[in-house]
């Protein structure tokens, strides 16, 4: 079995990646620069009105529910800080504002060493803060020991620089990287149902550059533009191909449900006169109640219009017509001499198919609630071109077969 000891490595790889979208879809513009594993974890480069200002991220996740990767005496938290320290001099020359960030997925503690460095505001604050670094710097032994002496070797006023411009984003803002990038993107509505796919793609970019740079033994630089344009592509790519409604646990049929009283539906008096089970009759009840849910949902969406219900209504009618013609043939009846056999016959054919094709606009469905609500929705008669009927006398709705 290969070492266990590895994987969270490579999720603390991933973790960079994600780190960088979410800071490339929150730059303060197209033109800000992004490196991976170059001076920092990930560094992020931005004009302002005041000049150019530079964010140094150390990215430190740990995959252990419990364990601060960011503890006082953490090798994790005193080599960053001697990372920032070492480049300090050069940083203030080039660079007109410096920002530190250490990040982590883990909540920290109040009062912890690491949240006292982060959260020192004021003057005397920072000077608390560095008198405290220095003190515990002087207690550790080993390795860490040796990295925080390096550390406390440092003038009072470049740690206190560092200090005054050094935060933490703990596991409150960071836990859920993933959710955060999606929520970054702002997608349209009706790209939501692909949101876990173009994220996949723009992280797929995203390594994929970093590896034909890093392949090249070259350092990698980007802009936000590129992760722009193929976040729109994505976006169009997914909207523009074929779709679907929504699967029927994922409309609002239980809401409506309780808002439609069954008694008030032409369509339920008909199925009833017909014989049908109770509980297919309160399925098809369910089903019509899903379509409408979902009609609502999509005519809202501004995708598929309302003259493209009617269209679909028309093919949906037409089929029941054809059925009925059939059935016609069959029985050697006109429909005025149709009994609840012959329209229980041309019923069961017309709901019951082995498969529910419809199409409405761009949508291609094979969903029975939507198949079938729809059909029920034409019984109703109510704004609808394409009337229809289950059961026919006196009192029930137009249509002719």
């Amino acid at each position: 079995m290969k070492d266990p000891g590895a994987s969270p490595s490579a999720a603390g790889y991933g973790y960079q990646y994600e780190r960088a979208l979410y800071r490339i879809f929150n730059a303060p513009s197209v033109q800000t620069r992004f490196g991976i594993e170059t001076a920092d974890d990930i560094e992020e480069i931005s004009e302002s009105s005041t000049g150019t200002r530079r964010v140094s991220e150390q990215a430190k996740l740990t995959v252990q529910p419990r364990k601060n990767p960011l503890q006082d005496s953490s090798k994790n938290l005193w080599n960053t800080l001697r990372i920032w320290l070492s480049g300090l001099e050069a940083a203030r020359e080039e660079y007109d504002e410096l920002e530190y960030l250490l990040v982590t997925n883990r909540i920290l503690k109040k009062g912890t060493l690491a949240m006292q460095l982060s959260e020192a505001s004021s003057k005397q604050e920072v000077a608390n803060a560095v008198v405290t670094l220095r003190n515990h710097a002087e207690g550790m032994t080993g390795k860490p020991g040796e990295i925080a002496k390096e550390v406390a070797s440092f003038s009072d006023a470049d740690l206190a620089f560092l200090i005054e411009h050094m935060r933490i984003e703990d596991g409150q803002f960071n836990a859920q990287m993933k959710q955060g990038i999606i929520a970054s993107l702002h997608l349209p509505e009706d790209a939501l149902a692909f949101s876990d796919s173009i994220y996949y793609g723009l992280v797929g970019l995203l390594f994929d550059q970093c590896q034909e740079a890093w392949v090249a033994r070259k350092l990698f630089w980007t802009s936000a533009q590129p992760y722009y344009n193929q976040r729109q592509a994505l976006v169009n790519a997914f909207m523009n191909g074929p779709w679907e409604p929504l699967p029927f646990e994922k409309t609002e049929f239980s809401e409506w449900a309780q808002k439609i009283d069954p008694a008030d539906m032409l369509f339920m008096g008909q199925l009833n006169k017909l014989n049908m089970p109770n509980d297919l009759l309160m399925e098809q009840f369910s089903f019509f109640c899903a379509a409408y849910s979902e009609r609502i949902r999509l005519l809202n969406s501004g995708r598929v219009l309302l003259d493209d219900f009617d269209s679909a209504e028309r093919v949906l009618s037409d089929r029941w017509r054809s059925i009925g013609s059939a059935h016609r043939l069959t029985v050697s009846k006109s429909p005025d001499q149709f009994n609840i056999p012959d329209y229980n016959a041309v019923m069961a054919k017309t709901l019951f198919p082995e498969i529910f094709p419809m199409k409405v606009g761009r949508m291609n469905s094979s969903a029975q609630y939507l198949f079938s609500g729809t059909y029920h929705r034409m019984v109703n008669t109510v704004e609808t071109q394409s009337p229809i009927h289950w059961h026919r006398d006196a009192s029930d709705a137009e249509g002719e077969t």
